[in-house]
């Protein structure tokens, strides 16, 4: 370095030593707001072939009945809704929004199923793959704290058409963490040929009584969760 720079740099280095001259410093309000939930309602929507029938006939209906439940016992509070679903489609998670985002962006119950139908693939059911991906996003989401309350329903037969054994072990280690996150869940539609294997899923993963349910294909009048 030539000499005749050394001096104004050690000059620099005294001035800011002495606090002559300001340092930059972190600033106190950060750039980007962030406020705390209170609720997390993810709704997981089985779009595969051999669902169709339930789907148009009565899943349909439950998740209008949730999604509306939600909305409104949610009113003046901090939530979000996430709706995923689970098919041969590899796209797992369609929406993240306030639950009044999901009414202006669908005006009818028909816009918003034409919106589900175009992303999935009935070729296929994914269950493990599209159940782990939907547990970890939820526990992603901006303003999840420990004090927020985590929801997921799965309307779905269960039955997975592409069981291998590392994708249940994927499954297992996001049910435990989700459970360790407080969150809850709830099985709608289960055959009955899945629902033992549910309930050894989450007795494992560590979920207590009163934080899952499991309803079979067969329940004409499935228990529905309080957001309150």
């Amino acid at each position: 370095m030539k000499p005749s720079l050394l001096f104004p740099i050690a000059l620099m280095v005294l001035l800011l030593a002495s606090g002559c001259i300001e340092s930059p410093s972190v600033s106190e309000s950060p750039p980007f707001d962030e406020q705390p939930l209170s609720a997390v309602l993810a709704i997981q929507i089985d779009l595969s072939g051999s669902f169709s029938g339930y789907w148009d006939d009565k899943a349909y209906r439950l998740f209008l009945d949730i999604s509306d439940r939600f909305f409104q016992e949610a009113m003046g509070k901090e939530t979000k809704l996430v709706i995923s679903q689970l098919s041969g489609n590899d796209k797992v998670l369609l929406f993240e929004g306030r639950p009044s985002d999901l009414r202006k962006r669908f005006k009818t119950p028909q816009e918003l199923n034409a919106f589900l139908k175009r992303h999935s693939d009935a070729s296929g059911s994914r269950v493990y793959d599209a159940t782990t991906r939907t547990l970890d996003y939820v526990g992603t989401i901006s303003g999840v704290s420990p004090e927020t309350k985590l929801l997921t329903v799965i309307l779905s037969d269960m039955q997975d058409s592409d069981s291998k054994a590392d994708a249940e072990n994927r499954l297992r280690e996001s049910l435990r963490k989700y459970q360790e996150r407080g969150g809850a869940l709830a099985l709608y539609f289960v055959a009955e040929s899945e629902r033992e294997r549910w309930n050894g899923l989450l007795n494992d993963a560590g979920f207590r009584p009163g934080y899952f349910v499991i309803e079979s294909e067969l329940t004409s009048s499935p228990r529905l969760p309080r957001f309150e």
